[in-house]
């Protein structure tokens, strides 16, 4: 997927891609590499020009349990974006990861992070809502979602 937008909120625009790795072989249900995200922004020339990315937001292809890929969609808004991602069966699981530009570090760090599950058959639900004051600064770069809090319904 990929999204342009004015990223850095500075004018000159970017891009913001989730790209698949090429395999070679079968993939089992829930297993295979991550998917990575890359930030381009425009260079002085104009052209577009790696400057971040992350292998951990973004899960592989088959990890989204009965509820097949987990890869939602993205928003690109001024000087940040936001990357959704989502799973499971009975227990239905959403994330929604935001990271904010910052002009003086040249770099995202998250911003935001909404993690919520719900039992579809039930309509019990939790969610977590963290903020900066919670993750700290953290780089696009750093990002793992792997160390965040799980959210059950348990």
């Amino acid at each position: 997927d990929s999204k342009l937008g004015d990223i850095a909120g500075d004018g000159r625009g970017g891009a913001v891609l989730v790209l698949d790795p090429v395999s070679t072989s079968p993939v089992r249900l829930g297993e295979g590499p991550a998917r990575e995200v890359v930030i381009l922004l425009r260079n002085a020339e104009g052209h577009l020009e790696r400057v971040a990315s992350n292998k951990h937001l973004v899960p592989c292809g088959t990890c989204g349990g009965v509820a097949g890929d987990p890869y939602g969609y993205m928003r690109v808004a001024n000087g940040q974006f936001t990357i959704v991602v989502g799973g499971g069966s009975r227990e239905r699981w959403t994330d929604e990861y935001t990271f904010a530009y910052v002009g003086a570090k040249k770099d995202w760090f998250v911003s935001s992070v909404v993690r919520k599950v719900v039992d579809t058959e039930t309509d019990r639900e939790k969610h977590v809502d963290l903020g900066v004051k919670e993750l700290g600064a953290v780089s696009i770069k750093d990002f793992d979602p792997g160390k965040l809090p799980d959210v059950t319904l348990r």
